[in-house]
């Protein structure tokens, strides 16, 4: 072929890349016509080509030429026999052993590997799904095992020269090993591998067909951040593979890797291969043996391998063996994982040289504790199956350790934000990424965070049907081993002292990460007014629309709600005292200026509103759950708290619910338009926003869904035939959003809360019937409708979607009227908003 000749005997790189692009083109339209020994001879060619002139060629065309080498390879794949393919391989194989520099069989390993999987990354065949489906699974369950194993030879090879020569580093005369592609590369994509399911029925869950976007054979174009990469000599695999930080909620779980590979990844040496390397990556700083960038490479493998999973690694035909085995490796998971968490707790976590590994550790721990939770274990203890963490406590001496670890990170991560704010607000500084919670400080303790609330939704689930058992059983008559296979832990764990063991630890930990994540959101409120003060009216009215807190945060928020319900009594008498103390200094700032005392209060009143924004979404958090669709209940820990107290005065979750009412009366039944002009918008929506929350699963609340229930909020917020206020509290609600449409009148989101509000106790009989009985109804319909025009127009429709969800839970008697009035009050209300709307003449014609 003329092109081959140009690629093997030219001396212009570029004539060589487009070369190779038009043998490409022609193998893979004309295939038929080559035929499939001619290809295969094609093939061949170019890989000894490849290996004759690896050095003397440039980086991006001998990329593209190991590209063209696993596009023909592919092609050619489903019509060549088994032993073709596995001679291949085994050439493959053996040049990756080799360990040149550069490696021809580690280039072409990669990118076939790229090619079969699909995606983004393949080259466009325009053949059927069944010949890619063909290609994977072939490839898959035969020959990439051997490729993965050839390559972790090499990187033990490495590992160990890298050992020997750490005192003794070598001369002036050396390589630096720069390397397009290393073995890592090999491994992190087999981590990154989806394999097809075992029935033929379901299809495979790669994508194929898409064709790249670069010029760059080697090179997909774009990373797995979806950015082009810019220079044609630019390592992609530091733009997708080589980062650590995974975005995709896909990618957050380790590939299902069937039986065959049991024997190679749960190998010890193997798993502690991979943080071995990466602790000598760091200390090959001259990379003489691994080359740039390997270190995020080897922390993408660190993250993948700690989430092993699936039946095909961990079942066996023994219960005992596979849960076994499943502790063994979690045991070396755990060990490696301590040492890099206690490596990290020692470092400046401030300081940008630590994002990856923070970032990677907290990751790591993320999808070994939900991998680990993921799957329950094959033993029966008394009947029923081990539950994994006593899985864990059983099997790993390491647990609570680890456990305990892991908590001290958290805390350290919230400790460094806190530094950082500090440090900030010290210097005055505005830092580019914004606030510490775009900082990758905080997205490392989102992640923990998340693996945090596993753990204590698994606890919870499991204290939940522990106690139904003993109500089911309650005489001690709970079945024995059922079916004779108590595995490996049988009479050597007792799970309900596991379960007391972690309700304890959870519990003391939750008070310091609790007590660590305020502290920070305080800390933050002053950092935000300062900053405020430095910024024009304008940037911060335009940073206050971007997005709302309780929609931002919500997963810190429900996981300081998770860390309260350990200790609910600790944490609402300290959420309520927060509360109370900051209203109570509030109250006295309006009082300084209302008298004249001090016209220099609003830095102090603005810090106060802050603060209490954010203590309001901590209790709306705690004391009631979301849900639209379903009734919402009051959480248990709350319930039993309560019940606990002795009057309403004692119990402080009626005390907090109570302060918000009064709070937001404060806030809107200011009679002076100099003090209004104090008062906050977003305090106002906040605190209708958690009323939207609280008072539909608290007032009049139905006490058939409970068993038993609190008397203090019985008293405080129950029906009257219950001898309860909860009737008067309504009606106190339903006369404050008069008021907060006369003094937000221009501010949308409040006035959209507000109704809101109205909306979630429509949905509640027992409330919207109290509304609509309510002499206040009446007068507060025709406000609303009379006044729409003055009002945004985004407000219109809620407004009346409001009131007519209202009218209809009005009694049956006054049903018509109440709808024949709303109509005849929309239209009028209708007709002043259209003779207040400039109109457009040819829609009036």
């Amino acid at each position: 072929m003329l092109a081959y000749d140009q690629v093997a005997h030219s001396s212009v790189p570029t004539a060589m890349f487009f070369a190779l692009g038009g043998i490409k083109e022609s193998v893979v339209a004309s295939f038929a016509v080559l035929g499939l020994e001619e290809a295969l001879v094609l093939r061949d060619d170019l890989f000894q080509l490849a290996c004759s002139k690896s050095r003397a060629l440039e980086s991006f065309v001998l990329e593209r030429l190991c590209w063209v080498i696993a596009v023909i390879t592919k092609r050619a794949w489903v019509e060549s026999s088994e032993q073709r393919r596995a001679a291949f391989v085994k050439t493959l194989c053996e040049d990756i052993l080799l360990n040149n520099s550069p490696s021809i069989g580690i280039i072409v390993t990669t990118n076939l590997i790229d090619e079969i999987a699909g995606g983004s990354k393949c080259a466009e065949f325009n053949l059927p799904w069944e010949f890619h489906y063909s290609c994977k699974t072939s490839f898959e369950n035969t020959h990439m095992v051997h490729l993965f194993e050839a390559a972790l030879k090499v990187m033990h090879r490495k590992l160990q020269k890298s050992m020997e020569m750490r005192n003794a580093p070598p001369g002036g005369g050396h390589t630096i090993a720069y390397e397009r592609r290393s073995a890592l590369h090999i491994a992190d994509r087999v981590f990154s591998w989806s394999f097809t399911p075992q029935d033929d029925n379901h299809a495979a869950m790669s994508s194929f067909g898409h064709s790249r976007t670069s010029m760059m054979g080697g090179n997909a174009g774009k990373g797995a951040s979806g950015q082009n990469s810019g220079d044609i000599d630019d390592d992609d695999d530091l733009n997708n593979s080589g980062m650590a930080i995974l975005d995709n909620d896909d990618q957050n779980r380790t590939p299902l890797f069937p039986q065959p590979w049991r024997s190679l990844l749960l190998d010890n040496d193997v798993i502690n291969l991979f943080f071995s390397v990466y602790e000598a990556t760091l200390n090959d700083q001259m990379h003489a043996y691994f080359s740039p960038g390997s270190s995020h490479i080897a922390l993408q493998c660190m993250i993948q391998i700690s989430g092993l999973r699936g039946k095909g690694l961990f079942a066996s035909d023994n219960s005992k063996d596979g849960d076994s085995e499943r502790a063994r490796y979690a045991q070396v998971i755990m060990q490696n994982q301590l040492r890099v968490i206690r490596h990290v707790c020692t470092m400046d976590l401030a300081s940008d040289g630590s994002e990856d590994i923070v970032v990677a550790a907290t990751q790591m721990i993320r999808r070994f504790i939900e991998a680990q939770l993921g799957e329950l274990p094959c033993t029966v203890v008394a009947g029923k199956r081990l539950h994994p963490l006593a899985l864990l406590a059983a099997g790993v001496p390491e647990t609570l350790e680890y456990f305990s670890d892991t908590s001290k990170l958290i805390c350290s991560l919230l400790q460094a934000a806190a530094g950082i704010v500090k440090s900030d607000s010290a210097n005055f500084v505005d830092d580019d990424f914004g606030d510490v919670d775009n900082y990758f400080v905080m997205q490392a303790f989102d992640e923990l965070a998340s693996a945090w609330s596993a753990v204590i939704d698994e606890i919870n689930e499991w204290a939940y049907l522990d106690k139904a058992s003993d109500t089911a059983y309650p005489n001690d008559a709970k079945p024995t081993s059922g079916d004779g296979n108590g595995g490996l832990y049988t009479g050597q764990i007792d799970s309900r002292s596991v379960l007391t063991s972690f309700m304890q630890f959870l519990t003391t930990t939750a008070y310091m990460i609790r007590s660590q994540y305020i502290q920070l959101r305080m800390l933050m409120c002053e950092d935000s007014v300062l900053a405020s003060d430095s910024r024009s009216e304008t940037q911060t009215i335009d940073q206050g629309l971007l997005a709302k807190d309780y929609v931002v945060y919500e997963d810190q928020l429900q996981f300081f709600a998770l860390l309260a319900r350990l200790d609910i009594r600790t944490s609402v008498d300290r959420l309520h005292e927060s509360l109370r103390s900051r209203c109570a200094a509030l109250q006295s700032e309006f009082a300084r200026l209302e008298h004249a005392i001090d016209s220099g209060s609003q830095r102090t009143i603005d810090l106060l509103h802050e603060q209490i924004h954010w203590i309001v979404l901590l209790i709306g958090y705690t004391l009631a759950d979301s849900g639209t669709s379903e009734r919402v209940l009051i959480p248990g820990p709350v319930t039993e708290y309560s019940k606990t107290c002795a009057s309403t005065e004692q119990d402080h979750t009626v005390q907090a619910i109570m302060s918000m009412l009064q709070l937001l009366q404060f806030e809107l039944t200011i009679s002076s338009s100099t003090l209004a002009s104090y008062c906050s918008p977003l305090l106002a929506e906040t605190l209708f926003w958690a009323l939207r929350r609280i008072a539909p699963v608290y007032l009049l609340f139905d006490r058939s869904d409970y068993r038993e229930v609190s008397q203090s909020i019985v008293a405080a917020f129950g029906t009257t035939l219950d001898g309860g206020n909860g009737t008067a509290v309504v009606g106190g609600l339903l006369a404050l959003v008069k008021p907060a449409f006369e003094l937000w009148i221009s501010e949308e989101d409040v006035l959209q809360m507000c109704i809101d509000m109205l909306l979630a106790f429509a949905q509640r009989a027992s409330i919207a019937q109290a509304i609509t009985g309510s002499s206040l109804f009446a007068p507060l319909m025709q406000y609303l409708i009379g006044n729409m025009h003055r009002f945004p127009e985004t407000t219109h429709s809620s407004i009346v979607e409001a009131l007519a969800v209202l009218c209809c839970h009005s009694p049956s008697v006054e049903h018509e009227q109440g709808f024949a009035k709303l109509k005849s009050l929309i239209l009028g209300g209708f007709s002043q908003v259209a003779a207040s709307q400039p109109q457009d003449p040819r829609a009036i014609g």
